[in-house]
């Protein structure tokens, strides 16, 4: 069975009634991308990471890194169907000079989904936040949100960014700095919001929705979800602000 490795549950989407995707760490050193068909085990079963791992079937040997457990068509046991190394897309906008491999960082805790606090060596393991792609169709609205940050980089909108994450060599993420103490933005902060947003008018973006993305630090108003800010700016009038 698969735990004679040592596997480790990252990150799942699990579905009852069509097929449930799983990002893996094998042995601490690559990470692969399983595929389960339905029916192929309960809900519970995958939920969590060991019972995951005591029933996934061994994992083939080779150079793969996506893979595919049905049945077999000749016993009814779940064995991997099909495997292949797959080029998995990244993001293209790669703008800040520095790079943080996924496998160097230390989950210190999860924020919310694909949102962590963790540490890495390039930062004096100084807590800082990762955002990233679990799975490649989450990959756009990481780029998305990575061009934002492009746009916003020295005008004191949002949190630092502080480099791209990077898994077997292609972009799957961003760091920023954790922003300690904040609280999401009361009605005390409107002028405060109002001047950030104004910043934003200035660069010419505008958000598609701003309810709770504004966090509010002592003496500090910070968008903090710039996944909301379309890719392709345009000007805001002052009756939007």
């Amino acid at each position: 069975m698969a735990n004679q490795q040592r596997i480790e549950l990252l990150q799942a989407e699990v579905d009852v009634n069509d097929q449930s995707s799983f990002r893996l760490l094998v042995n601490g050193q690559s990470i692969k991308y399983i595929t389960v068909e339905p029916g192929i085990y309960s809900t519970e079963e995958m939920c969590l990471g060991p019972s995951l791992v005591s029933i996934l079937p061994d994992f083939p040997p080779g150079d793969w890194n996506e893979g595919l457990i049905s049945r077999d068509a000749d016993d009814n046991q779940p064995c991997f169907t099909s495997i292949k190394l797959t080029q998995f897309p990244g993001v293209q906008n790669t703008w800040h000079e520095t790079r943080i491999d996924y496998l160097d960082l230390s989950m210190e805790g999860k924020l919310r989904t694909g949102i962590y606090k963790v540490k890495c060596p390039q930062y004096d393991n100084v807590v800082v936040v990762a955002k990233f792609a679990r799975f490649p169709w989450e990959i756009q609205y990481i780029g998305n949100e990575t061009t934002a940050y492009q746009w916003i980089s020295g005008h004191d909108v949002g949190p630092g960014f502080l480099g791209h994450v990077t898994e077997s060599g292609r972009v799957i993420g961003f760091l920023i700095e954790y922003i300690r103490d904040a609280r999401h933005a009361g009605i005390q902060d409107v002028k405060s919001c109002r001047e950030v947003l104004g910043r934003l008018h200035d660069l010419g973006d505008q958000m598609s929705s701003i309810r709770r993305a504004w966090q509010s630090v002592v003496g500090r108003v910070l968008l903090c979800a710039l996944s909301t800010i379309p890719v392709t700016p345009y000007p805001i009038t002052s009756g939007q602000l």
